[in-house]
């Protein structure tokens, strides 16, 4: 079982695409999700975005928002804190879906054969997040 399977509320898990072994949501859910692991006792690791496909899976590893791990004696909820904030201040300078959906087709041939196939990129452009669950005694 999964950080986001222990921890996250059902409603939050069906918004996911599962890409491997990790989970990621849609632009729209991001900050829903978040917050739902701040509220959780996660912290945000980070993540990056990806346009999964079902034949395949284009990673824009470039484009991340990871944080800064925690701190010689930070507190759990600080460190969860500091992590959300950290997290959606990268996230929100991303570029937009239409900018993400260029460079990943620019950078794939993969993802250009299938966006000259009639193949929508945003459907299937998702944003991977990793979390920290508390140890005992944190």
């Amino acid at each position: 079982m999964t950080e986001e399977q222990k921890y996250l509320p059902n409603e939050i898990l069906l918004k996911s695409t599962i890409s491997g072994k990790e989970h990621g949501w849609k632009r729209e859910d991001f900050n829903e999700v978040v917050n739902h692991a701040f509220k959780s006792g996660l912290a945000v690791v980070g993540g990056q975005v990806q346009f999964k496909l079902p034949d395949g899976t284009c990673e824009l590893h470039w484009r991340k928002y990871d944080t800064n791990g925690r701190m010689a004696g930070e507190g759990w909820t600080s460190y969860c804190s500091r992590t959300k904030q950290e997290c959606l201040e990268q996230f929100n300078a991303l570029p937009t879906n239409q900018e993400l959906i260029n460079e990943g087709i620019e950078n794939f041939e993969f993802l250009r054969e299938k966006s000259a196939q009639g193949v929508n990129p945003e459907d299937f452009l998702i944003f991977i997040l990793y979390f920290n669950a508390p140890e005992k005694g944190s």
